[in-house]
C-alpha cells in the first residue's frame, strides 16, 4: 500500500500542477513546522514528476461509483457503476484489474484497467478493506468490520488468476471483526487490524495460523511495515494516536498523538515521515517524524464542514491523493479529491468529484486505461 528535492524544482512542480488542475480550488492551507527529518526528506534528489502521468482511481460510496482522474491534470478520464456501497480499491497492475469492494452487495467488484469491462465476485459478509499482495496473485478483503452482529472475525482472500475465493480467521477473539489488511513484503505474513476488538494480529500465510497478537489498540485501523520489517505502524482511531510496534510477541506500542480519528497509513521512501489520513473535521493529514517519533505538525487539506477520509502515496513519495466529504452533500458541498506535495507539506490542487455522495477508497496507478 511510496525523497526530497531542490526548493526550485519542488516550487516549480507545484506551480505546474496546480495551474494544470481543471478542479483547484484554492483552499487556504497550513503547513507545519519543519523538522530535522523533514528536512532529510526534502534536500536530495531532483524530481521529474512521472509518476503524474498515471491515473488516481476513487470510489464514491453513496452513488456505487468508481471515477478515473488523470493523476496531473485532474482531469475524470471515465466513470463506472461498480455496485451499491463501494467502499475500498485496489490494484493489481499484474492483474490488470481492480477490485472494489461491493459492501452493500457482498460482492467485489472487478474492473479490467485497460478495457475497462466490468465483473463481479462474490464475497461476504459486508467486503470492506482490500489490498493486493506484492506479486499481486492475492487479494485480501476484511469483512463485517463495524457490524459485530455479523459473521466472524475473518479475510477472504481472492485468487487473481482465476477469481476463486478463500477465508482465514483472523482472531481468537469471536467478537473481534477485521478491517485492515496488510500484506508483508515477503508474502508469509498479513497483518490485520481490527476496528472491532482492538487488536493486531499477524496471521502466518502458509498455515492460517495467528503467529502473534498486540492489544488492546482502540479501534485499530490501518497497518503498515516498514521496508526491512522490523516494525509495524497501526493507527488507533479511537485514541487519536499512531503506534509503532516492533514485530514479534510481547511487542510494546510506543503512541504517538496525531490527532482526530487517524486511519490511512503512508510511509515516504525513505521511511523518514509517515503520512496519516484524520478522519475528524475539517480532513487532514498528519506528518510524523519516525526518526524522533514526534508529531511534526497537521495539514487542513479542505475546508469547514469536510470530513477526512482515505488516501494513497505516488511511489515516489512526492504526493498523496486523499479523499474526503462532507456530512451534508450539495451543489456546492462536493467532496473531492486533495493533491498534497509531501516534501513541502502543501496543497498543491483540489479536484472537485464530479457528482454528490462521499468519494472514500482511493488508488493510484501508473498506468491509464484505453480510453
Amino acid at each position: 500500500m511510496r525523497t526530497t528535492n531542490s526548493s526550485i524544482a519542488a516550487l516549480a512542480g507545484i506551480t505546474i500542477l496546480a495551474s494544470m488542475s481543471i478542479f483547484a480550488d484554492g483552499l487556504p492551507t497550513a503547513q507545519p513546522a519543519p523538522t530535522a527529518a523533514a528536512a532529510a526528506e526534502r534536500s536530495g534528489d531532483g524530481r521529474d514528476d512521472r509518476d503524474l502521468d498515471g491515473s488516481v482511481w476513487v470510489v464514491n460510496r453513496d452513488l456505487g461509483e468508481l471515477t478515473i482522474f488523470d493523476a496531473r491534470s485532474g482531469k475524470p478520464i471515465r466513470q463506472l457503476a461498480v455496485g451499491a456501497g463501494a467502499h475500498d480499491i485496489c490494484i493489481s497492475e499484474q492483474a490488470h484489474t481492480a477490485y472494489i469492494t461491493a459492501e452493500t452487495l457482498n460482492q467485489v467488484t472487478t474492473v479490467d484497467t485497460r478495457t475497462l469491462e466490468v465483473d463481479t465476485i462474490d464475497v461476504g459478509p459486508l467486503p470492506h478493506h482490500v489490498e493486493p499482495s506484492r506479486d499481486g496473485k492475492t487479494i485480501y478483503v476484511t469483512l463485517a468490520s463495524h457490524t459485530p452482529a455479523v459473521g466472524t472475525p475473518q479475510y477472504a482472500t481472492i485468487n487473481t488468476e482465476n477469481n476463486s475465493v478463500a477465508y482465514v480467521t483472523t482472531s481468537n477473539n469471536p467478537l473481534a471483526r477485521s478491517h485492515g489488511p496488510y500484506p508483508s513484503r515477503d508474502g508469509q505474513t498479513v497483518y490485520i487490524a481490527h476496528d472491532i476488538g482492538d487488536e493486531l494480529t499477524a496471521i502466518d500465510t502458509p498455515t492460517g495460523t495467528i503467529d502473534f497478537s498486540v492489544a488492546p489498540i482502540v479501534r485499530a485501523e490501518e497497518v503498515i511495515q516498514t521496508r526491512y520489517g522490523t516494525f509495524l505502524w497501526v493507527s488507533s482511531r479511537g485514541d487519536g494516536t499512531v503506534k509503532r510496534i516492533k514485530i514479534g510477541r510481547n511487542a510494546i506500542p510506543k503512541s504517538i498523538p496525531v490527532g482526530v480519528q487517524p486511519e490511512s497509513l503512508m510511509l515516504t521512501p525513505s521511511e523518514r515521515t509517515l503520512v496519516v489520513t484524520l478522519r475528524g473535521m475539517p480532513a487532514a493529514l498528519a506528518f510524523v517524524d519516525t526518526v524522533n517519533l514526534s508529531l511534526e505538525g497537521t495539514l487542513p487539506i479542505a475546508g469547514a464542514g469536510t470530513a477526512g477520509d482515505l488516501a494513497v502515496m505516488t511511489p515516489d513519495g512526492h504526493y498523496v491523493f486523499a479523499t474526503f466529504d462532507f456530512a451534508t452533500a450539495s451543489s456546492t458541498n462536493k467532496g473531492g479529491v486533495a493533491v498534497v506535495h509531501v516534501p513541502t507539506r502543501t496543497v498543491v490542487a483540489t479536484w472537485t468529484y464530479p457528482g454528490f455522495g462521499r468519494p472514500h477508497g482511493v488508488w493510484y496507478s501508473t498506468r491509464k486505461p484505453r480510453v
